[in-house]
């Protein structure tokens, strides 16, 4: 039977270190004692270059990285979870890759220049077949063709004392701010946050309209989300530009980024210990969009952004509060109602969660790792980043409504529940979520004139598991 090259290579380099040993005791060992000297001198001749050849043939056998100055670090994840969805008609179950945390894999490059500083690098690319944030009603997410993308692809420079440079495709420094698990416990956040990453592109369902052509062409995603992003929290993202982290200082850390078409940002992150009990976090963010428009865009491309979260955790009984905070207001001077004539409204949002996380002896399950159980409550108030400038939606866009209007406003709530295992020993953690979520939108005509369009609600559940490596 043919071996396999793992246990073929395994045997050669266990031959090979065996007489690599057998070869330095014959070298360090007294042989010469007890031999003539003309022949010990050549016996440690032909020793050495025994030691030599089988030094050489361990090299051959053995993989290595390009050089010994760079330190390389492999990571990443993997995150996949079974969606059972509901729009208030129709319902499905779906495999998706949770987009959450996507799955994802990357290289953390470091090099030491001298003193205090070094250099390093990052590149990370992401899985997308099937990614959550895109299934819909008519589409599971198996994409055809390429579905990896680059999420990370910079570079830095870094002093212990006067903090890191970085530049490349790397994150701006509101990026993150109300999900950044440096600042919360563990794990909770790559299973859900504030943003409606699993039900975002489905189509709102008109209440009372249960065919399939009847959904809208708006999605969950077009009346809750910023002006920047399809995110209503988390509406930063990474950019090709340049930043500064600076070193942390009593729990304080800031960061400045300037990134390509005009765009800046800035941050402040808090994280430390509260005594022996308590642990907390904060962080607030500022971003500023002042690009210009492309000919025939339909974004908005001016407008001001902040965020922020904080939380505190109880760590004797592992009891915890988080919450967090969007605003995201357009300056454009051309985006004007089209039957108002006024500027588009301000989104804000906001967030707050209950939970505990610890080990639990009682349930037998203190062996495994940390068990969470948490649930929340968030609301976006005039979300519409996803709608045109001027607001028009065409007859039709809801099956309840047929004549023109502009929308105005808009509000989802949403509440969830959610159960985390943690499992130590394999760097994995188990989850399972419910969430409920129901909009509704303003809408006028062109006499200015309140039009109804009462919507369904939308429930999903998901469960997954998630592997660090």
């Amino acid at each position: 039977m043919t071996e396999s090259p793992r246990a073929t290579g395994g045997r050669r380099l266990g031959t090979t270190a065996r007489h690599l040993a057998l070869a330095t005791l014959l070298c360090t060992s007294g042989v010469g004692a007890i031999a003539h000297q003309s022949k010990a001198a050549d016996l440690g001749s032909d020793c050495c270059a025994d030691l030599e050849e089988r030094v050489a043939e361990l090299e051959a056998t053995t993989v290595r990285k390009g050089n010994k100055k760079v330190s390389v670090t492999f990571y990443g994840k993997v995150n996949k979870a079974v969606l059972f969805w509901d729009d208030g008609a129709i319902e499905d179950v779906y495999v998706v890759d949770s987009s959450y945390e996507s799955t994802r894999f990357g290289i953390l490059g470091s090099a030491k220049i001298g003193g205090d500083w070094s250099a390093g690098f990052r590149l990370e690319v992401e899985d997308r077949v099937a990614a959550s944030q895109r299934v819909s009603q008519f589409d599971a997410g198996n994409v055809e063709g390429p579905s990896l993308r680059t999420r990370w692809s910079s570079m830095y420079l870094n002093n212990l004392r006067w903090g890191e440079l970085r530049w490349g495709t790397t994150a701006t420094p509101k990026y993150d701010i109300t999900k950044d698990t440096n600042v919360f416990v563990p794990n909770l956040l790559d299973t859900t946050s504030s943003d409606n990453r699993m039900n975002q592109n489905f189509r709102l369902r008109p209440k009372g309209f249960n065919d399939a052509a009847d959904l809208s062409t708006l999605t969950w995603s077009s009346i809750s989300r910023c002006y920047s992003s399809a995110e209503s929290f988390n509406c930063s993202t990474r950019r090709a530009g340049v930043a500064y982290w600076s070193p942390k200082w009593q729990g304080f850390g800031a960061s400045l980024g300037w990134f390509q078409n005009d765009i800046w940002g800035a941050a402040l992150r808090y994280k430390k210990d509260w005594g022996q009990n308590f642990e907390v976090g904060a962080g607030i963010g500022y971003e500023d969009f002042h690009r210009r428009r492309s000919s025939g865009s339909a974004s908005f491309d001016q407008f001001d952004e902040w965020a922020g979260m904080a939380n505190i955790k109880h760590k004797p009984t592992g009891l915890f509060v988080y919450s967090d905070f969007s605003f995201s207001a357009p300056s454009d001077t051309s985006a004007r109602g089209i039957f108002t004539k006024k500027s588009p409204p301000d989104l804000s949002a906001w967030d707050v969660w209950v939970g505990i996380q610890r080990k639990m002896p009682r349930l037998g399950l203190d062996s495994l790792g940390d068990t969470a159980f948490w649930g929340g409550f968030a609301n976006t108030h005039d979300g519409i980043g996803g709608v045109p400038l001027n607001g028009l939606l065409p007859a039709g866009t809801f099956a309840n409504v047929p004549v023109n209007t502009q929308i105005t406003g808009a509000d989802v709530d949403r509440w969830f529940l959610a159960l985390g295992q943690s499992i130590d020993s394999a760097a994995m953690q188990l989850y399972a979520v419910y969430q409920h979520l129901d909009a509704e939108v303003d809408l006028i005509d062109k006499e200015l004139k309140h039009v109804p369009a009462p919507l369904d609600d939308f429930d999903l559940f998901y469960t997954g598991a998630i592997i660090y490596f």
